[in-house]
């Protein structure tokens, strides 16, 4: 039986060696490429020089404190248009629902670089939405190389997963809780606050994980539909190698990045018991 049972065990890791090398070869050693690279001086030593630079600047801080709240904007945006979009897929029935779940999901199917270049069209000074606006005989808006601009791109493919986080986690609710709930006389507005929100609270909070850590790496979107006006880490990052080819200081960007995302990772997990607790 013992035997067997290390036969069995020696078959598990055989197997798993595929999977554990190529996690090692193309996860394990680029973080700790970047890392050692982070590590290095002007001089060519070793230290925590680049760090220095990015938390004694002004101008990096302040990326880092955009980064942040276009993480946060992106989020709380996709979760009041997501909610309803999510309970609708959820409720939904027949063909509409395939239907929902297509037109959701349609804006991943395009390609970034297609969908931001369309964005452009879309929002341009004389694109499709201020040319309808001057035909109204109404004045121009400023919608790209700009926050505003960026905003509605990167909910346009933000949004499906907000929506489908929630409609998964509201298609495992019981509808019997709503109906007793109404039955005993509680109003819809009681039902939604009381049963139908914190039972769904799991899956609001997944989206929001995945949309505030997408929104914080994202990049191609930023950069054709905001330029340098709207400055983000990876940007930054992208600058860093291509511009100033600062190769350690662009190296030291991205562990702060990943470590942002690490630390929004890990707080969810410590956080979410409680949350759901209360």
């Amino acid at each position: 039986m013992m035997a067997r049972s290390g036969t069995a065990a020696a078959g598990a890791w055989l197997g798993l060696a595929p999977l554990c090398l190529f996690l090692c070869v193309f996860f394990v050693a680029p973080l700790v490429v970047n890392g050692t690279e982070s590590l290095r001086g002007p001089d060519g030593s070793l230290g925590l020089a680049q760090y220095g630079r990015i938390l004694g600047d002004g101008y990096y801080l302040l990326v880092i404190g955009q980064t942040l709240a276009f993480g946060v904007a992106m989020t709380l945006i996709t979760a009041l248009l997501g909610y309803p979009l999510g309970y609708a897929v959820a409720r939904s029935q027949g063909w509409v629902k395939p239907f929902l779940i297509f037109a959701i999901v349609a804006p991943l199917l395009v390609n970034v670089v297609v969908r931001s270049f369309g964005w452009m069209v879309i929002l341009g000074g004389s694109g499709a939405l201020n040319a309808g606006l001057v035909a109204l005989g109404l004045g121009k808006l400023d919608l790209i190389y700009n926050w505003t601009g960026v905003s509605i791109a990167m909910v346009h493919v933000l949004l499906p997963f907000m929506a489908l986080s929630v409609a998964s986690a509201l298609e495992t609710l019981d509808p019997r809780l709503e109906e007793a709930a109404g039955v005993l006389g509680a109003s819809n507005l009681q039902v939604f606050r009381s049963i139908t929100l914190p039972l769904s609270l799991e899956g609001l909070i997944t989206g929001s994980i995945l949309v505030f850590c997408l929104s914080i790496g994202s990049f191609v979107t930023v950069l054709l539909l905001g330029k340098t006006s709207t400055m983000v880490l990876p940007l930054l990052i992208y600058q860093q190698l291509t511009t100033a080819s600062d190769w350690p200081f662009a190296a030291a960007m991205g562990v702060v990045l990943l470590v942002l995302v690490s630390l929004i990772l890990w707080s969810q997990t410590f956080l979410r018991p409680r949350w759901m607790r209360a």
